[in-house]
């Protein structure tokens, strides 16, 4: 019969694997499978970007959801956003926690991607999002950084991640949601925010 057992101590299991030293070199990383260079082949691939470009920014700054994707217009045309994503092959109405391939479009992904040109568009414009208008406290110095997918921003300030931070808390209090959470594991993941316990939790 068998004298080995089931549950080692650490000092038994270090007697068989050897003591491991984790140096500061090491840091754990993110399963995420977006990866930009392949979404923005795909955008390209479309021969949409453009209006795809429109329909983020629309998406981005008034607001999606319950399979409404909203219109925009273009010159004199009115465009149907839910359209548009279909026929470009953006994928909608996902089951949650759906696979994804690296190079598959979503209607967040192109938000995502076009983030630096939806924030330059509120600057330029002035735009208000109904992120800036229904849950901010209405600092116009922040107001283009307040729009679905801004999280994904690069440069952001402390004072704008700790913005952004406060507005999706109190929309989570409104809405009885928890966005706040994922937005903070964007910050941990682009290095904005530590990956650390709190002990004022």
């Amino acid at each position: 019969m068998s004298l080995e057992k089931k549950y080692l101590t650490k000092t038994e299991f270090e007697q068989i694997v050897g003591v491991i030293n984790i140096t500061n070199d090491f840091t754990p990383m993110s399963q995420d499978t977006y990866n930009e260079t392949e979404v923005a082949k795909s955008i390209a691939k479309t021969g949409k970007a453009e209006q795809l470009c429109m329909a983020a920014i629309n998406m981005a700054c008034v607001g999606y959801g319950n399979r409404k994707y909203g219109t925009f217009k273009f010159k004199e045309a009115i465009i149907d956003v839910s359209k548009l994503l279909t026929d470009a092959g953006v994928k909608l109405s996902l089951q949650r926690d759906a696979k994804l391939k690296e190079s598959d479009l979503t209607a967040q992904r192109l938000c995502r991607a076009f983030r630096d040109r939806i924030r330059e568009y509120l600057v330029e414009t002035k735009f208000e999002t109904y992120i800036y208008r229904k849950y901010s406290d209405h600092n116009p110095k922040f107001a283009h950084i307040l729009f679905r997918g801004s999280e994904f921003l690069d440069g952001l300030t402390q004072d704008e991640v700790s913005y952004i931070l406060d507005t999706y808390r109190r929309m989570d209090t409104r809405l009885n949601l928890n966005i706040t959470e994922r937005i903070t594991r964007v910050f941990q993941a682009k290095g904005y925010l530590k990956r650390v316990v709190s002990d004022t939790e």
